[in-house]
């Protein structure tokens, strides 16, 4: 049975009916209406899309999926997956099968099966994550690369990374990793691989297996069908003794490519190795080697306070990744004291044994062992003190390595030894965005797509953490102003489609080798392109087509519409993605504009839906137009953006909408002044009576506008409004805080709770979105869980 399989460049769609699925995963027993599914789901927190979803109720030691299917039946998915009897509404279509693990792994091997590019997989217990990111960092712009997804190593997580491969790629690339004997055979058989990379062996998990040698026989067992082997030389000879074709990665080749600045030499030559064979040339190896990336959550480095270098490896807690570690931080040598910061949290007691001894075999004379948030042991500080920030903050001028699971007390140590250069931040609060996602995903209907806009750092937001997290949370599509955000997004491993607004014809190099998608609005813009793509030999590159519907901002005019089709349908060097227009009034919720544009570009629509054959997808709402018009013109995608943070001049809206931005500062100084005595540049203000002030740390260096001076602008301190006073300096601003009892140090709202967005706009007469992108960079961004 051949299925097709549908997919663009970087998301899967599964297009399988569900008496096809069930057929697959050879059921035995099936019933309810017939449907589609399009993606697959394990997990009933990551339901966050309204695409057709088929729920695993995947059975663990301590949960069952079963007890989830009403949840992920709430979240609109309609096919299950189950081992047992569940009672479910008339409307869902139930396989049943003798194993819910099997059978998603039954369906990854059927995908499998369908991919005929190289597969490379990646195994050991050292680095196997560094070196798949390395490898698709060294790659992506030379070859079509998929890989797997952050460390989802498990049985789980390799089933989850084989169904997310494209049909057609150049390679993949797929780690893989196990506990216990006999899992590396399920997991052999749904990554089939040709080309192998060996990281080693290390003793976590030894005491599942008999002994060291069968814990490393299992691993090799991924290896029995691939063509080779690659490894370095110590770990030859366990190949060797199992008649596994390999090639070695030795120090002598690549010892000119090895960077000082990242750690662990073996992972280095593993991956120059790798990329050598798959027909990367050596100088494009040489010339990208220098531009390596330190990876999040492996062995993240970066100045502390008080001259500390801090080394964050805040990832996990296993026995041979400390090891690596500790290997790093006594051979570094930037600073002479070496600090070790461990949480043991959920480590079982003979594990807890073998870290203390690992520990004393490196000799480590500063040492803190967390457990729950509490000192379980201390050793080499002296003053006595038993409170946690205050013993991190009297470590001076040492290498501090912080060694803990990711979720755990270890990375408020982080939080605390980091050098913060700036007391004004800005916070997100993640929960609320999440909110305000689902919110505008209720307004759509369920198969319309939705695009998140992230241009100018999202909004101010960051321009990494946030995508990330839409990312994670399943929105279909990001869009950027111009070609430099996109490219940044790609070299931080954001991975959905990217849509560039304000597309430059010196940015088309960039647009290809990030695979970006640019807009074109005008036929200067449109044979421009077309010119530089039959230049470099490309056909089919997915564009998206802007038109002008009333904005008259960028974008082909409705009488430019005829032409503009002709000349698209003449070539074939590209594909139309997408046509959009963008609404200029629908934040006026008196005026009818809007409208009169989306009718024209209704009539814009049927034009192209008449002269092309393939789909294309449709979208003209923004935020506020998501709220006022998604029943009737929602078309097949739409555009959200400053709605995400919680904002909206909708009365309605902003009943569920729940704002996620504050941005707060610190009381620096209090002065009593007299009557008569000026305050700021220029004496701009003359006090009129005897009065306090108070100093706060933010100017207008940090977006704090000089129009806010002299009364203008006001922020909350302890729940009372303060005026601004004098002229607003470059790093700080003068307030009147008369009337309220402060002190030093206290907090003072610019905008958040008290005080919102809106208020804190109307005072500079402009909007939210001016507000939020001009802050600084020096202000401090906060991500609140």
């Amino acid at each position: 049975m051949q299925v097709l399989l549908q997919q663009n460049k970087t998301q899967l769609k599964l297009n399988l009916s569900h008496t096809v699925l069930s057929s697959i995963l050879g059921a035995n027993h099936s019933s309810g209406p017939n449907g589609n599914v399009d993606i697959i789901v394990y997990d009933t927190r990551k339901i966050g899309t309204k695409r057709n979803a088929v729920f695993f109720a995947l059975q663990g030691i301590k949960k069952n999926g079963l007890t989830y299917c009403e949840d992920a039946y709430r979240k609109g998915v309609r096919c299950f997956v189950v081992a047992s009897k569940v009672t479910l509404p008339d409307d869902c279509f139930v396989i049943k099968v003798e194993d819910t693990l099997q059978a998603l792994q039954t369906l990854a091997k059927y995908h499998r099966s369908l991919i005929q590019y190289p597969i490379i997989a990646i195994t050991g217990s050292y680095g196997k994550t560094t070196i798949k990111e390395w490898m698709y960092f060294l790659l992506k712009d030379h070859f079509r690369v998929s890989r797997t997804p952050k460390s989802y190593n498990s049985q789980i997580g390799v089933a989850h990374s084989i169904l997310e491969l494209p049909i057609e790629a150049d390679f993949g690339i797929i780690e893989a990793d196990i506990s216990h004997p006999e899992e590396m055979d399920s997991l052999e058989a749904m990554i089939a691989p040709q080309i192998g990379i060996f990281t080693g062996v290390g003793n976590y998990y030894t005491h599942n297996f008999e002994n060291q040698e069968q814990h490393i026989s299992e691993h090799l067992k991924l290896f029995d069908r691939c063509g080779t082997t690659i490894t370095v030389e110590e770990f030859g000879s366990d190949l060797r003794r199992r008649k596994i074709q390999f090639q070695l990665a030795k120090k002598e080749k690549w010892a000119n490519f090895l960077q000082k600045r990242l750690p662990f030499i073996n992972n280095q030559l593993l991956l120059f190795e790798a990329v050598s064979y798959l027909g990367l040339p050596i100088e494009i190896i040489e010339s990208k080697a220098s531009k390596l990336p330190q990876l999040p959550g492996r062995l993240e480095i970066f100045e502390g306070i008080n001259d500390n270098l801090v080394i964050d490896d805040t990832y996990n807690i296993d026995i041979d990744a400390l090891d690596q570690a500790l290997e790093y931080l006594m051979t570094s040598k930037e600073k002479t004291k070496k600090v070790l910061i461990l949480e043991t949290k959920g480590v079982e007691e003979f594990q807890k044994e073998k870290i203390i001894q690992l520990v004393e075999r490196y000799e480590v004379k500063h040492l803190l062992i967390l457990e729950s948030e509490k000192i379980a042991l201390i050793k080499g500080f002296d003053g006595g003190s038993s409170d946690l920030p205050s013993i991190l903050r009297s470590i001076e001028n040492s290498a501090i390595l912080i060694k803990g699971p990711f979720q755990s007390s270890v990375n408020q140590c982080v939080e605390v030894l980091k050098k913060k250069s700036h007391e004004t931040y800005l916070s997100f609060d993640l929960k609320a965005i999440k909110n305000n996602l689902n919110y505008f995903r209720e307004l759509i209907p369920a198969d319309t797509k939705l695009l998140v806009m992230v241009k100018a750092a999202a909004y101010g937001a960051g321009e990494i953490k946030i995508p990330h997290f839409l990312q994670e949370n399943g929105v279909d599509y990001l869009g950027v102003a111009y070609a430099d955000e996109g490219v940044l997004l790609r070299r931080n491993n954001i991975h959905l489609p990217i849509l560039v607004m304000n597309t430059e014809n010196d940015a088309f190099s960039d647009i290809i080798r990030f695979d970006l998608e640019p807009s074109l609005y005008s036929f200067d813009v449109l044979n421009a392109f077309i010119q530089f793509l039959v230049d470099h030999n490309l056909e089919n590159f997915p564009v998206h087509i802007k038109v002008d519907t009333g904005m008259n901002r960028l974008g082909f005019k409705y009488t430019e519409v005829p032409v503009l089709i002709k000349k698209l349908k003449a070539t074939n060097i590209i594909a139309v993605k997408s046509v959009f227009t963008h609404l200029s009034d629908a934040d006026n919720l008196t005026s009818n504009f809007s409208e009169l544009q989306l009718k024209e570009f209704t009539e814009i629509k049927s034009l192209f839906m008449n002269s092309f054959s393939q789909e294309i997808v449709f979208h003209a709402l923004n935020s506020e137009g998501i709220i006022r018009y998604s029943s009737n013109y929602s078309f097949n995608m739409v555009r959200l953006g400053l709605g995400l943070f919680g904002y909206s001049q909708s009365p309605n809206a902003s009943k569920r909408l729940e704002p996620a931005v504050a941005w707060k500062t610190t009381l620096a100084q209090i002065k009593n002044i007299k009557k008569g005595e000026f305050v700021g540049y220029g004496r701009a203000y003359a006090a009129k009576k005897d009065m306090t002030i108070g100093i706060i740390r933010v100017g207008y260096a940090d977006g704090f506008s000089r129009r806010l001076s002299n009364g203008t602008g006001e922020v909350i301190i302890n729940k009372r409004s303060c005026k601004v006073i004098g002229n607003v300096c470059m790093d700080m601003a003068m307030v009147d805080i008369t009337h309220v009892s402060c002190a030093i140090g206290d907090e003072v709202e610019i905008f958040g709770q008290q005080q919102n967005i809106f208020q804190f706009a109307n005072h500079l007469k402009t909007i939210p979105y001016e507000i939020l992108t001009t802050i600084g960079k020096r202000v401090w961004r906060r991500y609140l869980l």
